[in-house]
C-alpha cells in the first residue's frame, strides 16, 4: 500500500489563481473549528450547528488521526487557509471499502473552485488506503455542491424526505456515491 499522507499540491481556480491542498497539521486547529462554527451558523451547508469540538480538541484530534483510516485536509489561497475536509474510511470489515467525507469553505472562497482540488486529493487518499467507494451526504437545496459531485462523477444513491429543518422550510438530504477506478 502506498503512503497516505500526500505531500501539498497546487491546483488552479476558475480565475487561474493557484491554490494548495494539505494534510491538515495541529496548528490548523483553532481555524478549523472557526470555520465548522461559521459554516454551522449559517445553517444552509452542513447539517452540524457548528464545530461541536474546541480548538484544543481539533488540534489534538489531527495530531491522533490514523492516516489509515482518517484524511482530514485543508485548502490554502493567498496564505490563508480558504476551507478544509475530512473522509473516513470504514472500520468495519464490511464496510473497509467505503469512506464518507463532509467539507465546508469560508464564504469569501466560495464559487472559486477550490472544492474540487480538495475532493481530487481526498479521492487519492482514499485510492491509496484501499477504499472503493466514497460517499457523502449533502442537503437538496445546495445546488453548487451537488453540481460538483456531479461534475466528478458521484451520483444519486437515496433521499431521505424532509430530513431537516432548515430555516422554517423541510429540507431532503440526498446520498450521493462515486465508485473509484483503480
Amino acid at each position: 500500500m502506498s503512503d497516505p499522507i500526500q505531500p501539498p499540491k497546487t491546483y488552479h481556480d476558475r480565475q487561474g489563481n493557484p491554490y494548495w491542498v494539505r494534510d491538515a497539521i495541529p496548528d490548523d486547529g483553532p481555524i478549523l473549528v472557526d470555520l465548522l462554527t461559521q459554516v454551522g451558523l449559517e445553517e444552509i451547508y452542513i447539517a452540524d450547528d457548528g464545530a461541536g469540538l474546541t480548538a484544543e480538541q481539533e488540534s489534538r484530534l489531527i495530531e491522533q488521526r490514523n492516516p489509515e483510516v482518517q484524511c482530514i485536509l485543508v485548502v490554502e489561497q493567498k496564505g490563508q487557509v480558504a476551507g478544509s475536509l475530512e473522509m473516513i474510511r470504514g472500520v468495519m470489515t464490511k464496510n473497509r471499502h467505503t469512506a464518507i467525507f463532509g467539507m465546508a469553505l469560508f464564504p469569501e472562497f466560495r464559487s472559486r473552485g477550490l472544492g474540487r482540488g480538495l475532493l481530487q486529493q481526498a479521492e487519492a487518499w482514499a485510492k491509496a488506503v484501499g477504499v472503493l467507494k466514497v460517499s457523502l451526504a449533502v442537503f437538496a437545496t445546495n445546488h453548487q455542491a451537488r453540481a460538483l459531485y456531479r461534475a466528478l462523477g458521484y451520483q444519486e444513491e437515496g433521499r431521505r424526505q424532509a430530513q431537516y429543518l432548515i430555516q422554517g422550510v423541510y429540507v431532503d438530504e440526498l446520498w450521493m456515491a462515486k465508485w473509484l477506478s483503480s
